[in-house]
């Protein structure tokens, strides 16, 4: 499914800016082969590998995380310094921290019997996390670690509160933080109309563009509505624009059908791998929803790219990683762990 997904991505991304050597949808399609040879690469790595230096590629990721505030290789853009430039690529921490983090948590919380002192080991090893994300600022990627986190904390101890603590706590602080920015972007998230050419502009055009696509869509190509930021965060209703209502339920229904292999794979796997199978699952549905939520205006937009369709090389390259990880939880003997 992963696969199908990334090669519909690279279709659509190409039909909306062309084939030429410096468009994104070349781009995108170098991406996919560096990111299937990466995907390749963690199914061959052991699992005991990611459990003893968990401590040490964490400390790295929150490295990079701080670079993206603090360093002059940060990447600003429209004031939100998400990104490093490392040589010829933007390159974003976030990733990096969410499939580290999954992984460290997940070995904690195996270790941890206590409830309660999980949840304190938890906030100490969040919080100067989300201090960086919130600065940066990135009200998607703190929903998205702080799903990661609860979704650990729910499988393995079987509690709701932390989840929704964060989900609750996740959007004061981030109005809190940002409060100028932030309240226009829930104004436009209420009421995009009230600034059609400005603020709310690419959510209109967003809704537009799934009006315009109709069942069947316009064809690859051939969009009609112009849709700033189209290749990557509002590439969805790009698509459905071009491919339709057909279209848009055919991602949806891959991704379901994906998340029922894992869950099967999940209901087989032994006790101490159910919980990073789990957290793999939730760090690919997570962005899904976080961004189909911005396009659909469920929620107030936040810059999530669509997992394996979306432009973006850092984003497809953690995306097949996790999908490595997940083949090796599921390959791997038990007494090679």
């Amino acid at each position: 499914m992963p696969l199908i997904l990334s090669t519909l991505g690279v279709v659509v991304v190409s039909s909306m800016t062309g084939w030429d050597l410096s468009s994104p949808g070349l781009k995108q399609a170098l991406w996919l082969m560096v990111a299937l040879t990466g995907f390749i690469v963690v199914t061959q790595v052991p699992l005991s590998f990611w459990s003893r230096h968990s401590v040490f590629l964490l400390a790295v990721a929150f490295g990079l995380l701080a670079m993206t505030v603090f360093s002059p290789l940060k990447v600003v853009v429209k004031g939100a310094s998400r990104w490093i430039r490392l040589g010829p690529v933007n390159f974003q921490p976030l990733e990096v921290v969410s499939f580290v983090m999954m992984i460290h948590l997940a070995k904690v919380y195996m270790r941890v019997d206590g409830m309660w002192k999980a949840l304190i080991l938890s906030g100490i090893l969040f919080a100067p996390f989300a201090l960086i994300i919130m600065k940066q600022p990135d009200f998607g990627g703190l929903l998205l670690l702080v799903g990661i986190v609860g979704a650990l904390f729910i499988e393995r101890y079987g509690i709701l509160l932390p989840l929704v603590t964060g989900i609750a706590a996740s959007p004061v602080l981030w109005y809190m933080a940002n409060y100028g920015y932030r309240a226009e972007r829930i104004e436009t998230w209420l009421d995009p109309w009230t600034d059609p050419l400005g603020s709310g502009y690419q959510v209109i055009q967003g809704l537009i563009a799934f009006a315009n696509g109709r069942i069947w869509g316009i064809g690859l190509g051939r969009s009609q509505q112009f849709l700033p930021e189209v290749h990557n965060d509002f590439i969805f209703p790009a698509l459905g624009e071009q491919l339709g209502l057909v279209g848009t339920m055919s991602v949806f229904l891959l991704f379901v059908f994906w998340t029922l292999r894992v869950y099967a794979a999940y209901r087989k796997a032994a006790p101490e791998r159910r919980i990073l199978i789990w957290g793999c699952c939730v760090a690919v549905l997570l962005p899904f929803f976080i961004n189909l939520g911005g396009v659909m205006k469920l929620i107030p937009l936040t810059g999530m790219p669509l997992p394996f369709i979306s432009y973006g090389g850092t984003s497809l390259v953690f995306m097949w990683a996790r999908i490595g990880l997940l083949i090796r939880l599921i390959k791997e003997p038990i007494e090679d762990a």
